[in-house]
């Protein structure tokens, strides 16, 4: 049996690791735009919240909860084709994102609320630590559960 040559190995390698190189930049500039979007996105939906709250003098629990549920449905459509680079949207990926953004909004809801009502923080930055808080769990279970690779089998 002829064993294989040493060189052929070595380019094989460094293909593996040009592969490897490639998948992480690609992942980083997913979360980069992932970034930009929720943070573009937070920006609209203080825009919104002030607007519902301060301008139509909607109670805060009620405008939070509009302003929220407008831009986790405008996020989801931007980002599962600009992220993601998906044709057309799909129900399983926008069960699983509504699932995810419903418990990122359980953070923020309860953040802002409770800062607001129980601290006496004024609405607006009571928004930023909320935001802050369930952006934090968005990043986990965005690319953990919502848009995650399954695995694949190698054998």
């Amino acid at each position: 049996m002829r064993s294989r040559p040493v060189r052929s190995v070595r380019v094989d390698a460094a293909a593996g690791d040009r592969v490897s190189r490639t998948a992480a930049t690609w992942q980083v500039r997913r979360v980069a735009g992932w970034v930009v979007i929720g943070v573009t996105a937070s920006a609209l939906e203080f825009g919104l919240l002030s607007l519902l709250y301060h301008g139509f003098a909607w109670p805060l629990r009620v405008a939070t909860a509009v302003a929220a549920e407008v831009l986790i449905l405008t996020k989801f459509v931007v980002t599962d084709r600009w992220v993601f680079g998906h044709r057309w949207p799909a129900v399983s990926r926008l069960a699983r994102y509504q699932g995810a953004a419903m418990g990122a909004f359980a953070v923020s809801w309860l953040v802002i609320n409770g800062l607001a009502e129980l601290v006496g923080l004024p609405a607006e930055p009571a928004f930023i630590v909320g935001t802050a808080a369930a952006f934090a769990w968005s990043l986990v279970t965005n690319f953990l559960w919502v848009w995650a690779q399954p695995a694949r089998d190698n054998g």
